[in-house]
């Protein structure tokens, strides 16, 4: 069990839930305000002269900044990431999702405070246009583009309409901003958004190695997870049944509550809660959640029942133990 995951079973509860749409409410009222008023937003982006003389919220409330102009492609944009964010979210769990969007904040609050002692300290024209380019370039641009190569990583073959008429498939929409993202890194000869781009990527990449994510690509974990679909009758690829179930987790095939697709294994144990059903890793049943789903994993020796959140992301159970040898 990595880190993460102990800390998930012990401060799980206090995630905050719906965190795509606030994020997405967010950066709504940012817009609002610089369209209304936009000299409010002078009081609420990162400036570290500020910060450094006591306007500790900046830290914070620079997340409303907008990082572009109010336009239909914004509104279009906008929904994209909130779509996008929404279906992370509910894939990885609000915790897991939690830890990567706040440690995408915090990482360039503690990037971005370093980096201004040693830019004052250099007393050079490029020096100093560096730190007045932080409110301009410090906001949820980056980050939301490395939840979208996050997304990518995730369900590279799954095809989206970008702009709701351009049929792409993800894994080629992430090349595409991989490569806008290293174009940018090249074109702008200033250590500010550069330094803001390392970061967003350096948050993806804890990210992942924190949680061991990167062995969910290899083909052969797509191929046992298709194969553990067909066996337990959920057809279909994970947006079809993301969309028949409404936006939400898989409501037609869960086990618990309704009984329906129980999958090759069956499960009677009662727990002295009255649940039928435990997640091996969170311990969190049914009677938790209506929205929560169980399964069983046939990789893991004995019966072994896991939630949607660590059913994918588990260390196989072999010998007893998590990651025991074949």
């Amino acid at each position: 069990m990595n880190i993460l995951s102990k800390m998930e079973r012990k401060f799980g509860k206090y995630a905050i839930r719906n965190l795509p749409l606030i994020m997405i409410l967010l950066e709504a009222v940012g817009y609002t305000l610089g369209v209304v008023a936009p000299n409010i937003l002078n009081y609420v982006c990162f400036n570290p002269i500020a910060i450094c003389s006591g306007q500790v919220w900046r830290l914070i409330t620079w997340v409303l900044v907008p990082p572009s102009s109010l336009s239909i492609f914004t509104v279009i944009t906008l929904f994209f990431y909130y779509w996008i964010a929404r279906t992370l979210a509910s894939t990885w769990g609000d915790f897991y999702f939690n830890i990567y969007v706040l440690g995408g904040i915090v990482i360039t609050d503690i990037g971005m405070m370093i980096a201004y002692p040693i830019l004052n300290s250099m007393t050079t024209a490029s020096s100093a246009m560096s730190i007045m380019l932080m409110p301009m370039y410090v906001n949820l641009y980056y980050i939301q583009t490395s939840i979208l190569l996050a997304f990518a990583f995730t369900y590279p073959n799954a095809q989206v309409l970008l702009y709701f008429f351009i049929p792409i498939k993800m894994s080629w929409l992430g090349i595409f901003e991989g490569i806008m993202l290293a174009y940018d890194f090249i074109r702008v000869n200033m250590l500010t958004p550069r330094l803001v781009i390392l970061l967003a990527i350096l948050n993806l990449v804890l990210y992942f190695l924190m949680t061991k994510d990167l062995r969910r690509f290899h083909p052969k974990e797509f191929a046992r997870r298709a194969n553990y679909r067909k066996a337990t009758g959920q057809g279909g690829s994970f947006f079809d049944r993301f969309n028949a179930a409404g936006g939400g987790r898989n409501q037609g095939t869960r086990s618990s509550g309704g009984g329906q697709n129980p999958g090759p294994k069956s499960y009677t144990k009662i727990y002295p809660n009255g649940a039928r059903h435990k997640c091996t890793i969170c311990g969190r049943t049914e009677l938790d959640g209506d929205r929560l789903e169980f399964r069983f994993c046939s990789k893991c020796e004995g019966d072994h029942e896991y939630c949607q959140d660590h059913l994918f992301t588990h260390q196989h159970i072999r010998n007893g133990v998590p990651g025991g040898p074949d």
